[in-house]
């Protein structure tokens, strides 16, 4: 695609962020300006010219009392896309103050589903076992930035830990509003999901009705692309087609039983069963203050069969990570960049299965750091595909956020997703031809009422 020029907007706006950036700069010259936007929350714009690179750079001291981390999901529910200019102004129509927002996890662009676990204000969103990825070389966990109950901050690669108890039964839990392929369980479905559990309709995604509307042959492809008349399908959609085929197979088999919802405490929620008849074959409607227990395998069916039977209060278990801990917020990535003040973007393909053509090319990046001391959070995007900015490999990206003094760093969905909001406005220039795109999530930095 034609690289986005550089136009009087963006010239303007380079100047504001840095001054005249027409003089050849020396290198390792740094030009930047801060402006502090809250107590202990700085917005900072770095020009470096041998990149060149503009890098845009929001920190919050986590030692300011007085503010929030959170996630906000597109649309509020599984399926959908919105950009983070709109997530935050959802946040503020209700009363809220958002200060910083930055783009997060990488996400399927036809549903806005997101890879990773997700979890915002304490609510599962979405649990996996092992990141949903299509483009992923492996099947495991990629890397997350979550925070726990006490407001710790964590970067690791976290999966889903848990357990469905009724009586004297317990069965593992596979997943949160996401059946993952060729595995037998039980799923938890809430209304984060939608209006009905995954349906016995082929194509059908979450939140459909049982038309199945949104089949479709293949998947939208990404902006980013170059355009091609009838491209054949990729070995990423491929494997998506095929795990999409086999949670749909699987859900046709499934048992199911709705419930309401009791309460929480910690990570672990308290449902009461609602009916004492089981559903075959999915979709099954949510309410909203109920859940669903999905199960296929012989032991979870009979688990659901028997508690359907019994009645009475189930607990559902859902911690993150090893040892588990409970989740306030999580959301995804792919992969860590920066790990004890080392540099390991270069191990990202044989660890958490990148692959050149996005690790070692220059992109725009998105990033979460944590400072040497995990005092300070930083969420940091490069501009890419600009003259003036020319984006970064998962290489250079350590090195800079090294710079920055990161201690822990991850990579973030980039491209044209990358997005930084500062109170009021998204700061970094998007390099998507038509401007900010509507993305999966964001991580949300905002300021509690006092």
């Amino acid at each position: 695609m034609a690289v986005p020029t550089w136009g009087k907007a963006q010239e303007q706006g380079v100047r504001r962020c840095v001054g005249d950036t027409t003089r050849v700069l020396p290198a390792p010259t740094v030009r930047q300006t801060v402006d502090t936007i809250a107590p202990g929350v700085t917005y900072t714009c770095l020009l470096r010219p041998e990149g060149p690179w503009l890098l845009h750079v929001a920190t919050i001291d986590l030692r300011q009392k007085g503010y929030a981390i959170d996630g906000v999901r597109a649309a509020e529910r599984m399926v959908g896309r919105e950009r983070v200019s709109a997530m935050v102004q959802r946040l503020t129509a209700r009363g809220e103050r958002p200060l910083v927002a930055i783009n997060a996890d990488f996400f399927d662009l036809g549903t806005g589903e997101v890879e990773n676990n997700h979890v915002i204000r304490g609510e599962w969103v979405k649990g996996a076992v092992i990141t949903d990825s299509p483009h992923d070389a492996f099947d495991n966990a990629h890397t997350q930035f979550a925070v726990d109950r006490r407001g710790g901050v964590h970067i690791g690669r976290f999966e889903l830990h848990g357990a469905v108890y009724a009586g004297r039964g317990t069965q593992p839990l596979v997943g949160i509003n996401y059946r993952p392929p060729h595995t037998e369980g039980l799923v938890l479905y809430t209304p984060w999901y939608g209006d009905r559990t995954l349906g016995d309709t082929l194509g059908e995604a979450p939140g459909d009705t049982l038309t199945g509307e949104r089949a479709t042959a293949v998947r939208p492809r990404d902006p980013d692309a170059a355009p091609a008349p009838r491209p054949a399908p990729s070995v990423a959609q491929l494997r998506a087609d095929s795990a999409r085929a086999a949670s749909l197979a699987a859900t046709r088999r499934a048992v199911e039983v709705a419930l309401t919802f009791v309460g929480a405490r910690g990570d672990t929620l308290r449902y009461r069963v609602a009916t004492p008849r089981p559903r075959v074959g999915g979709a099954s409607r949510l309410a909203p203050r109920g859940a669903v227990l999905s199960a296929t395998g012989d032991s979870a069916i009979a688990f659901v069969r028997a508690l359907a039977r019994r009645g009475g209060t189930v607990r559902v278990l859902a911690g993150l990570g090893v040892p588990t801990f409970s989740a306030q917020t999580s959301v995804g990535g792919w992969p860590r960049v920066v790990q004890d003040g080392a540099n390991v973007g270069v191990l990202a393909d044989s660890l958490e299965g990148t692959f050149p053509r996005f690790s070692s090319a220059r992109h725009p990046r998105s990033a979460i750091a944590l400072s040497r001391d995990s005092t300070q959070i930083l969420l940091v995007v490069v501009d890419g595909r600009r003259p003036w900015s020319v984006g970064m490999s998962l290489v250079e990206l350590g090195d800079a956020l090294i710079a920055l003094g990161a201690g822990q760093a991850m990579n973030l969905d980039g491209g044209g997703s990358s997005a930084l909001w500062v109170k009021g406005e998204i700061v970094n220039f998007p390099s998507d031809p038509t401007g900010e795109r509507a993305v999966g999530n964001a991580l949300v930095i905002r300021q509690l009422k006092p």
